[in-house]
């Protein structure tokens, strides 16, 4: 455990360098943020709410899946796997005396907890100034730091298996480009599920998306509460237990392969 520590720690460590990097990504999240909550200001003009969401809801969910583009949350952004099994380096790493898994596992929680702590919290913070984001009360964060920590697993156990397709496909920027439109979309990054056509809904509901993105966003904006919330956090564990899973699965045949 103490090797994967390290791996951790190494990788928080190296996010920190990047300054211009995280820098940009934050006022890119901002302009969006800034786009998509003037867009529910007009689409709220009239007043009222819509799905349950008022306009204060909507620009707080807003912010919120802007802040956890930080984790992956809206898109599948880490190709490292992938050019490693394309370049052959991949080698060198499954030769190396750990477990193959936990490597990757390791290095992705280290950068997208700092991505996380600074990218995502200050994001939310210009939400919170700007144009008053919800912020929890003391209470509620128990919940936020498991559901957000799931999230984080949840969100690499599903790059790992687009990244994995590279060990059978010769270009996997397809699986990649449909990846992140169903990662998107089904989510509740975009939009919330809520908003969904009914039939539409019962189908983002039956995939693990959500559980990445729109569980843990309204767990932190407290729409999801007491037993619900219980059986949200069961929901994104079952769902990081299959996609870990599939994953180890994938590396397994590809080993054989």
């Amino acid at each position: 455990m103490r090797l994967y520590y390290e791996i951790a720690r190494r990788s928080f460590r190296r996010a920190t360098i990047y300054r211009s990097s995280y820098i940009a990504g934050i006022l890119t999240n901002a302009f969006f943020g800034v786009l998509r909550s003037y867009m529910f200001i007009a689409l709220y003009g009239a007043g009222g709410a819509v799905a349950g969401f008022t306009l204060a809801d909507a620009v707080s969910y807003t912010w919120v899946t802007q802040a956890l583009i930080s984790i992956g949350a809206g898109w599948v952004f880490s190709r490292e796997l992938m050019t490693s099994i394309r370049t052959g380096d991949v080698i060198t790493d499954l030769s190396r005396p750990w477990n193959f898994y936990g490597y990757w596992l390791s290095q992705s929680l280290g950068e997208r907890g700092f991505n996380l702590l600074v990218r995502g919290a200050i994001t939310y913070l210009i939400g919170v100034l700007y144009f008053g984001a919800y912020v929890p009360g003391p209470a509620q964060w128990p919940g936020i730091v498991l559901a957000l920590a799931l999230a984080l697993v949840l969100s690499f156990a599903f790059s790992f298996v687009v990244n994995m397709s590279a060990f059978w496909l010769l270009d996997s920027n397809g699986v990649m480009m449909i990846a992140n439109i169903m990662l998107s979309f089904f989510s509740g990054f975009l939009l919330p599920i809520a908003f969904f056509p009914a039939p539409l809904a019962a189908v983002a509901r039956a995939l693990p998306f959500q559980a990445i993105t729109g569980l843990p966003a309204q767990i932190f904006l407290g729409q999801i509460a007491g037993a619900a919330l219980g059986q949200a956090l069961l929901l994104q564990l079952v769902w990081a237990v299959a996609l870990v899973g599939l994953g180890l699965f994938m590396l397994r045949a590809a080993m054989q392969k």
